[in-house]
């Protein structure tokens, strides 16, 4: 049984001419794979995803569709990501998920797609749920552009969820909504790449510094985040250690494309000591 299970779109991402291995999901599990967890993927995708070369060490429940999901991601000048939706497989089918398997620590609702059904947390009897937003964010026009869209009623969609993960890039208005969700979620984590992040709770909020590293592509880091951040928080229970074990392990991530770069536990463990003097120095704010 995998101590951390993604529910969520395997994608593939055309990067430079090149498809490359992307999906919340995909990010998550192996992440936490190399971070020393067992992991597992459930998802559905067309007939060219092989889930043992593709997703090596993870446990992959998958109901073939007839596409997966595709998309070009586009950067320019100050690292702003568009993107264009190419293909979309078919929303998130329970039914490859053996029961035994429905009881993991660690939950992570991870749409790209709005492909996870509303509900989908109260099928399983995790210790944590966590959930992505920027699935639900997202709408698509007629030639696939994505932009983002109102989340008018996101309570159906959180239903058993416990940190929701929102990125600054995910809504014009992020920043503000923060405190909207709090209505539905008892944790909000937003992201802002090299800002750090902010943790927000109804008690009261926690700034995390980053740990600033030259990007080569940053997709994929809040994912890595989101999963870093949800076993550190279920191994201590501090949201402040989740929070910058999470920003550690984002730090690795964004030195090579796709999944290439991902930290195992020596790695972030080193970073977060190297953090943390930076913090204990002035160098960076927490």
């Amino acid at each position: 049984m995998p101590r951390l299970l993604a529910v969520g779109h395997v994608t593939w991402d055309r990067v430079e001419g090149r498809d490359v291995l992307g999906g919340a999901v995909s990010y998550a599990a192996l992440a936490a794979r190399k971070l020393g967890w067992q992991a597992g993927v459930l998802t559905c995708a067309g007939p060219e995803l092989e889930a043992g070369r593709h997703l090596p060490g993870v446990d992959v429940f998958l109901h073939r569709a007839a596409a997966t999901t595709r998309f070009r991601n586009l950067y320019d000048e100050d690292g702003e990501r568009r993107q264009v939706l190419d293909s979309r497989s078919d929303v998130i089918d329970m039914s490859p998920l053996p029961d035994d398997w429905r009881d993991p620590d660690v939950l992570f609702l991870a749409p790209v797609a709005g492909e996870v059904p509303s509900g989908t947390a109260l099928a399983f009897t995790p210790d944590i749920v966590g959930a992505g937003a920027q699935g639900w964010l997202r709408s698509f026009d007629a030639s696939g552009r994505v932009s983002p869209r109102e989340w008018t009623d996101p309570g159906p969609d959180l239903v058993g969820v416990h940190v929701l993960f929102l990125s600054s890039r995910d809504a014009p208005d992020a920043t503000e909504r923060v405190t909207s969700f709090l209505a539905h979620v008892p944790i909000v984590v937003l992201t802002r790449g090299w800002e750090g992040a902010r943790v927000v709770t109804r008690e009261g909020s926690h700034e995390i510094a980053s740990l600033p590293r030259t990007e080569v592509d940053p997709t994929g880091a809040g994912d890595v985040f989101a999963a870093a951040f949800l076993l550190r928080y279920h191994e201590t229970g501090d949201l402040p250690e989740a929070g910058a074990f999470g920003a550690c392990a984002a730090s690795c991530v964004v030195e090579g494309v796709g999944v290439s770069a991902l930290g195992d536990r020596a790695e972030v463990s080193r970073r977060m000591e190297l953090r943390r003097r930076l913090v204990e120095e002035g160098e960076w704010d927490d």
